[in-house]
């Protein structure tokens, strides 16, 4: 059933993805994989010249590592060298559940409807296939929201 613009933007967030920001990658695959018996990874690297970080523009690096956990893809970042959100993040609380990510069908105008609650961006970076955001909701919600939308 096709849902229309008032009916998506009425619907709750169906949160889907939960991501660790963890030191090294393949220690922690290793780790999850024998703690929770969770399948196979799928690695990738990733290379943002364009991203936005803090309001500025800055080049984000990071390795990534995905697997299914039931409904929800957990999500493992390994963050580059530079500013970054990830970066921060390691190097403020060391590793640990970083954010929680949703599929919007809008990005712009769901940041939108987050802003008009005062609620801002902390990163932003497209890829060829999705357009993403983090926001600043850890005070509101104890964790980041990643938005993300399809191309």
């Amino acid at each position: 059933m096709k849902m229309d613009k008032k009916q998506l933007k009425e619907r709750p967030l169906e949160i889907d993805q939960v991501c660790l920001v963890v030191g090294d990658l393949e220690h922690a695959v290793g780790r999850l994989q024998d703690l929770l018996n969770l399948g196979s990874f799928k690695f990738k690297e990733t290379d943002r010249p364009d991203a936005v970080v803090h309001g500025k523009k800055t080049h984000v690096r990071a390795r990534r590592a995905y697997a299914q956990a039931g409904p929800m893809e957990l999500e493992l970042i390994e963050p580059g060298a530079g500013e970054n959100i990830f970066r921060e993040f390691l190097d403020s609380r060391g590793e640990g559940v970083h954010h929680f990510g949703t599929l919007v069908p809008d990005l712009d105008e769901a940041l939108a409807r987050f802003e008009e609650k005062g609620i801002g961006v902390l990163q932003r970076q497209e890829s060829g296939r999705t357009r993403l955001a983090y926001l600043d909701t850890e005070k509101a919600l104890g964790v980041i929201l990643e938005l993300r939308q399809r191309k």
